[in-house]
Order: C-alpha cells, then sequence, then structure tokens
C-alpha cells in the first residue's frame, strides 16, 4: 500500500503514482480553523507576533507544527511543507499601534545574533484579509545608502543556522516519520521586500549591478547554508517560495534573470541535487518570457503555482516539460475556491488532473495557497474530487 510520502516522491520523480498527491504551502488560520473546529497557531500571524512579544516562541514553534499536522493528516494532504523556526535568541517585535509592529532587522548563525542597527521593518496587520503587510522599513525610506550598508553588513557576518531554528523540523519528523514527505522552504534567489523596496531593487539591476551581484551572493550563500541543515535534519525536499512575476511577466527582464537570478537558482538546484534532495520553485505570476531557462535549464525539479489569472495554462506545460519537471497546481485561488460553485470546483479540478497527472509527475494544490477568502467547502471539494478522479489504476503500488 503507498503511503503519502512515498506518493509524493514517485510524483516529483516523474512516476505515475497510485493517485495524484495533494500539497498546500500554506493554510491560512481562518480556514484551518474550521477544518480542527479550534482556533489554530499554525497559520495564525496575528497569534504568532504576539507569542512573540509575550516572550512565548517555545509554544509558537510546537504548537504550529503540532496544529499543522492535525490538519494535513485531515485533510490526507502528502506533503507537509515547513521553514526554519525562529530561534531561541532573537529580538521580539514590538507594537506600536493597533494591529501594528515593527521588527528589529537581525540574522543567525550557529550561536550568534546579528542586529541590523537602526534597521527596522513596520507592518500592519489587517483582520479582513488576514495579511501582515510591511508598509515601511529602513532601505525604502533612506533608499540605496541603507541597501550598500546592509549588504557591507551580511559580507561582514558569518552565515549558517542556529539549531535551535531547526526546531520545527525535528519535532515534525519525530511525529510523522515516513508517512509525509518532509519539506522546507529556502529561497536566496530574490532577496528584496516587495512590498517597501522592489523598485530600488529593480532600478539597481540597472544602476547598481556591482551592489546586486555583491547581494546575490550573501544571499545565495545563507541558502545553500540552510539547505544542508535541513536536509541533515530530515527534509527530503526543498521548495523555493520567492515571488518574481506578477500577472503579466516577472518583474525583471530575460536579460536581468540570466545575469542575476539564474545562478543563483541553479546554486540552489546544485547543492540539493549533491545532498539528494528534489527543489521544486515557486513563484507567482506569468513567466513565459523565462520560460525554458527558468524550468529547463535551471534544473529544477517541480515548478508550483501556475497561476490561472496569470495565463499559465498548465496543460501546455505538461506537453511542453512533463518529462522534464513536475507540476504542481493548479484550481483557481483567486477567483473559483473563492468564488466558484461546488459544481465549479469540481470541473476545475477534474480539468487539472486530466490536463498534468496522466503519466505522473503532477501534484494537485491551488494555484497559491489557502488564504482566508477561500470558502472551506470548495477546497474540501477539491480534495474530494482529486482522491475520486486522481487515480491511477495501472501504476504500482
Amino acid at each position: 500500500m503507498t503511503n503519502s510520502r512515498e506518493r509524493a516522491l514517485s510524483a516529483l520523480h516523474l512516476e505515475e503514482p497510485d493517485r495524484t498527491p495533494m500539497l498546500e504551502l500554506l493554510i491560512n488560520s481562518p480556514v484551518g480553523s474550521k477544518i480542527l473546529g479550534r482556533p489554530t497557531v499554525y497559520g495564525n500571524k496575528l497569534a504568532s507576533v504576539e507569542l512573540l512579544i509575550k516572550g512565548n516562541r517555545r509554544k509558537l514553534v510546537i504548537d504550529s507544527v503540532r496544529d499543522q499536522i492535525e490538519m494535513y493528516r485531515k485533510l490526507h494532504l502528502d506533503i507537509l511543507p515547513l521553514s526554519l523556526c525562529v530561534a531561541e535568541k532573537y529580538v521580539p517585535p514590538k507594537q506600536i499601534g493597533p494591529n501594528e509592529f515593527v521588527y528589529a532587522v537581525y540574522r543567525m548563525a550557529p550561536g550568534e545574533l546579528y542586529v541590523s542597527e537602526g534597521f527596522y521593518s513596520k507592518v500592519h496587520y489587517n483582520h479582513e484579509s488576514d495579511m501582515m503587510t510591511e508598509y515601511e522599513s529602513t532601505t525604502s525610506v533612506r533608499g540605496l545608502p541603507a541597501l550598500e550598508e546592509y549588504v557591507t553588513q551580511l559580507e561582514g557576518e558569518n552565515a549558517g543556522v542556529d539549531s535551535s531554528q531547526l526546531e520545527s523540523v525535528e519535532y515534525a519528523r519525530k511525529k510523522v516519520g515516513d508517512e509525509m514527505l518532509l519539506t522546507a522552504g529556502v529561497d536566496g534567489t530574490f532577496p528584496v521586500s516587495h512590498a517597501t523596496w522592489l523598485q530600488l531593487f529593480l532600478r539597481c539591476l540597472y544602476t547598481k549591478p556591482d551592489l546586486i551581484r555583491r547581494l546575490m551572493h550573501e544571499s545565495t550563500g545563507r541558502a545553500v547554508e540552510s539547505i544542508k541543515a535541513l536536509v541533515d535534519a530530515g527534509v527530503e525536499a526543498i521548495w523555493g517560495g520567492a515571488d518574481w512575476a506578477y500577472d503579466h511577466g516577472p518583474f525583471f527582464s530575460p536579460k536581468h534573470f540570466r545575469e542575476f537570478i539564474l545562478p543563483s537558482l541553479k546554486e540552489h538546484v546544485r547543492i540539493c541535487h549533491k545532498l539528494g534532495v528534489p527543489f521544486i520553485k515557486h513563484t507567482d505570476g506569468n513567466v513565459e518570457s523565462i520560460e525554458r531557462p527558468f524550468l529547463v535549464e535551471s534544473g529544477i525539479d517541480g515548478y508550483h503555482a501556475i497561476e490561472p489569472r496569470a495565463r499559465m495554462d498548465i496543460a501546455r506545460l505538461k506537453r511542453s516539460y512533463g518529462d522534464k519537471i513536475c507540476l504542481l497546481g493548479n484550481v483557481d485561488c483567486a477567483m473559483t475556491l473563492v468564488f466558484g460553485s461546488k459544481e465549479d470546483v469540481v470541473e476545475e479540478t477534474k480539468r487539472c488532473i486530466e490536463a498534468a497527472s496522466p503519466g505522473g509527475g503532477h501534484v494537485l494544490s491551488s494555484s497559491n495557497s489557502i488564504h482566508s477568502g477561500i470558502k472551506l467547502e470548495n477546497f474540501l471539494t477539491m480534495l474530494e474530487t482529486n482522491k475520486k478522479y486522481g487515480k491511477h489504476p495501472s501504476a504500482p503500488h
């Protein structure tokens, strides 16, 4: 009898499992709390910041993973996505107004805490959307001098992972064993705050390319150290979560992708393959203009999200690249799962399975994550539809 871990690994290795595996990178707390019938810490942005302010870091780490495991088991999801957790040494955020918080900018290395003095990030929590959004940062206020100072600070620090940052993975490994595929998120390919200094980063691609190369070198090196630590702790696949694109195309030109982003991506893939684990890249948006270098030349093992509203067609991608990479997606979480009827969800899920699952190399998920606007009944319908129509009777069990 195939279990979830084996099913997911089969798909990532472009083999046909007994049924199409299922994944969600995140299930936000408003939906997750309904699934478990109680408030959850996992996916709860406001509870997370409040626990850190109170000094309850251990409760945040363990309760979040415990909630997630219980939820993913109840939903029969096959892949458990985790990340490095807050270290024992940390700088707690401060509340500066109703639902407004300020974070210090700092980084961890084994036994060391590096604080960027004078650097900060201010965020606002919106109850209606369940979103925590950065609205101001030192780099957005001071501009290029702040970015130059930040990069210089990175270059003067040791890189690595403190053992306490692995507690969430170690807890999950003990509780899950070989039941689900344990994955973790690491991405040094696009080290920028989308909310407050994306424009500065993009401008520097033209005006300060050497500065961006230095930043990419530091970011990629830290990602490599994180990947090594996570795999050593028992993670069996790595996914990169940095968004590169919006609905109409990437944030950067194809030339700049090849010059700055692709070398970093290849290094992520190289270290993962050296360690014997696949690398899955998530990005929102339309990536057609960089599609071949992204999906083929980089050597990635999987591509996640595949947004329908950004005109990314999973059927076309299956025809063009299905023998090279695993496709993870792509039931529309912007429209169908939010506004659609049960029948709409069934039909779109069936279309997705029919387009991408035959022959293997497909993991069913939403086109991003299960956010607070998604109807629980629609999410559950998507999963039940896959259990019914995603079976592969001819696959070896």
